[in-house]
């Protein structure tokens, strides 16, 4: 009976659901929202990250990306990134940003645990 519940217990391991999501805003110093930003996830393995969704604000800042991860990856990155060529409209107007992970302000940024979904509010800083 023992074997049973074990097998039974590896079999939901392996069936763990690794859906996942992570929404927010994004608004400017005034707490305006801003269209046009560049969010992406990472998926994280060793030394090395791959993307795995990008999505762009929408007109009310708002933001939603769902990702199903592989199970090669150990943990997920949450990016708002300097790229000149695909995130210009941030690269020209700001210099950072201020986080709030689920309604708390953090300095530690920005991670996902997999199969989860999280909140992350960026605050962006103008130049």
């Amino acid at each position: 009976m023992h074997l049973l519940a074990i097998i039974h217990l590896q079999s939901c391991f392996l069936k763990q659901d690794r859906t996942t999501t992570v929404y927010g805003t994004i608004t400017d110093q005034n707490g305006e929202p801003v269209d046009s930003i560049l969010v992406m996830l990472t998926g994280l393995k060793l030394n090395s990250g791959t993307v795995l969704k990008e999505v762009y604000s929408e007109r009310d800042g708002n933001f939603e990306v769902v990702a199903d991860v592989p199970k090669k990856f150990s943990a997920i990155n949450v990016e708002v990134p300097f790229l000149p060529h695909k995130n210009s409209k941030f690269q020209k107007n700001y210099n950072g940003f201020e986080i709030e992970r689920d309604g708390v302000s953090t300095n530690n940024c920005c991670t996902a645990s997999i199969g989860t979904k999280t909140r992350y509010d960026f605050q962006l800083i103008p130049k």
